[in-house]
């Protein structure tokens, strides 16, 4: 299956499209059923594109290692982020 960095995930098309279907809510829903130690007010500080980039991350990392196990961070990802919690 080729790699399209533009979309920062290579899987199964109906996964791929799923995800811009979905509502803010449903893609939290998504999120913390997929990851239940995040932190809904945590989520809640990212951006509708974040949040579908990680879902679509997560959704990634549930297919079995192998040729179909493949995700491509999108170049405007970065590597490694971080955000701090207001007070």
């Amino acid at each position: 299956m080729p790699v399209d960095p533009r979309i920062g995930f290579v899987g199964t098309p109906e996964r791929v499209s799923e995800t811009s279907r979905l509502t803010r809510e449903q893609v939290v829903n998504r999120i913390l059923s997929l990851n239940p130690s995040a932190d809904p007010e945590f989520l809640g500080a990212f951006d509708d594109t974040q949040l579908d980039s990680y879902l679509r991350r997560l959704d990634a990392i549930q297919e079995p290692r192998g040729r179909r196990a493949v995700w491509v961070r999108a170049t405007t990802d970065p590597g490694i982020s971080s955000r701090r919690r207001s007070a």
